[in-house]
């Protein structure tokens, strides 16, 4: 597998994705680091949900605007 891949020469498809306006909820495929995912797990154990429904949850807020980025906010993590 290549390290490094030319995407200039990619074409964007025209128009937005189109959705079903009667589906509810859409299964998809996700790849995500076994870190994160352990941790999201145990996050959503301590808060008593399931864990897909804690990650729905996170990318509702974020499209929302709800999700605030704490770096910006200057509280900073340590430890």
């Amino acid at each position: 597998m290549k390290k490094n891949y030319d995407l200039k020469s990619l074409k964007r498809k025209p128009g937005k994705l189109k959705v079903d306006p009667e589906a509810t909820r859409i299964m998809i495929s996700l790849k995500i680091d076994a870190n994160d995912l352990a941790e999201l797990k145990n996050e959503a154990e301590r808060m008593g949900m399931p864990y897909q429904t804690l990650i729905n949850s996170i990318l509702h807020r974020f499209i929302t605007g709800e999700l605030v980025d704490k770096r910006e906010l200057g509280i900073v993590k340590f430890g």
